[in-house]
């Protein structure tokens, strides 16, 4: 077993023994079996190019590793909702892992999976894990709110932190009625892979599908937010999928690591865009005001003044985090067509 698949396996160990301390009491639900497990490895009938062999290989041991982790805790009677949480956190990263497999003409039977349950209609938090387009698998948290028909928001993090940066100003989205999902970017947090800069917009990728994917939500009402180089990913993502309805941009750069801003926002168009940063942050204030005077759409700017840099501004005093509230609130009502 690799140091990032104990890793993993420790994760939601812990995710079982904590859930029942830390989640409310659920409505009684039927429990949910284990199909037969299918796991062992799957020869495709000619051999495969390096990376759908290995990824081929990685649907089978997060199969076996889903599997012997659900018989365990129905063995040891753990409570229905801790049980819900590990198909949760594993039935979609390997139904990804499937997907991409066929979608690149690998011809192999799939493993049979247990539905993912449904949620209680209530505003929950969870862990979830994802695999992008090119193999790496991403962990988020999703923050679901008590609404149906809600707007969803994407949040990436800055260079060097992860997920957790997002977690208060997530919580006050998910209270004002959207569906937020924070990521750890690949070579960060709890997520696989290298960082790879100008790959990441493949992370962004997979949020906006999995919040897409999410009965509650609304899927032509997804935005992104993100900080500092998230910024900059955020941007470029949604400048590639013009199903994004509004971009935030707290402390972009115009070039941070390659990945650049102008041409994602000549692209992005006429979608309405929100910028912030602070003045003595000088290389991002320039940028969000060159930013602002180029773009399209709606754009709104705000400058602080000694506030710091990207999520940190969240956390000083002043209206940064009300002011962005704001800006989403206009998502909340459906656009009329």
């Amino acid at each position: 077993m690799t140091l990032k698949r104990l890793f993993f396996y420790l994760l939601i160990v812990s995710l079982m023994l904590s859930a029942g301390a830390c989640s409310p009491a659920a409505t009684p639900v039927p429990p949910t079996l284990a199909p037969t497990p299918t796991t062992q490895p799957t020869l495709a009938p000619t051999p495969l190019p390096t990376a759908m062999q290995a990824l081929l290989e990685e649907r089978d041991m997060t199969a076996h590793e889903f599997f012997s982790t659900l018989e365990k805790a129905q063995a040891n009677n753990f409570p229905q909702e801790q049980i819900d949480a590990i198909i949760r956190s594993y039935v979609p990263t390997i139904e990804a892992m499937q997907q991409e497999l066929a979608t690149n003409g690998v011809q192999v039977p799939p493993i049979a999976l247990p539905p993912v349950p449904e949620i209680a209609a209530r505003a929950e938090v969870f862990d979830i894990g994802m695999v992008t387009k090119d193999g790496v698998r991403i962990m988020g948290t999703y923050y679901r709110p008590e609404a149906t028909q809600a707007p969803g928001v994407v949040l990436l993090h800055m260079l060097g932190h992860q997920r957790e940066d997002w977690a208060d100003f997530a919580a006050a989205l998910q209270t004002a009625g959207f569906g937020v999902l924070a990521i750890d970017l690949r070579g960060h947090g709890q997520s696989e892979g290298t960082r790879q800069w100008l790959k990441m917009s493949q992370d962004a990728a997979i949020a906006l599908d999995f919040l897409r994917s999410r009965p509650e939500l609304d899927p032509d009402r997804i935005l992104l937010a993100g900080a500092s180089i998230g910024a900059n990913i955020a941007l470029n993502a949604a400048a590639a999928d013009e199903r994004v309805v509004g971009v935030a941009l707290l402390s972009p750069g115009l070039d941070y690591h390659g990945v650049k801003t102008e041409p994602a926002l000549q692209r992005y168009g006429q979608r309405p865009l929100f910028l912030a940063a602070s003045s003595e942050d000088s290389y991002a204030a320039n940028s969000v005001q060159q930013l602002d005077a180029q773009a399209a759409g709606p754009h709104q700017l705000l400058m602080l003044e000694k506030q710091g840099h990207g999520t940190d501004m969240l956390n000083a005093e002043n209206n940064l985090s009300d002011t962005l509230l704001q800006w989403f609130a206009q998502f909340k009502v459906p656009s009329k067509q």
